[in-house]
């Protein structure tokens, strides 16, 4: 019964070697998604702010040239700060795509290299 229990041991063992990569790549999509949905929900609020603050300058502002010129201030302000997320997602899916890499390099690619080398040794 011991030789049973020593082979169910070792199986569980060999499942969990099997899938620490899979889990690994499971953590990584999760903290992709959390940073993706992190900056678009920053990027909804930008635009619901700017949305609020254009639909009450006419409520604050009589004057039209001083209107749109708060417009046209207001405006160009958005657009640096869609600038600015633009590089954040930029820069997030170069990070993203570094970190990807890397896990797939160590947790697929090396062992499928070291498992044809050890197929290729059997087989000599």
């Amino acid at each position: 019964m011991t030789a049973f229990f020593d082979s169910f041991d070792k199986f569980t063992d060999l499942s969990k070697q099997g899938m620490e990569p899979v889990r690994n790549f499971t953590t990584a999509y999760v903290d992709a998604f959390e940073k993706i949905a992190r900056k678009n929900y920053a990027l909804a609020g930008d635009m619901v702010e700017f949305a609020v603050s254009q639909a009450r300058l006419p409520l604050e502002i009589d004057e039209p040239k001083a209107l749109m010129e708060r417009q046209i201030e207001a405006s160009k302000a958005f657009a640096e700060l869609l600038t600015e997320r633009a590089g954040e997602y930029v820069e997030l899916g170069n990070e993203l795509k570094d970190s990807t890499t890397t896990m797939l390099d160590k947790d697929f690619v090396e062992p499928v290299k070291k498992a044809a080398k050890a197929a290729t040794k059997k087989a000599a």
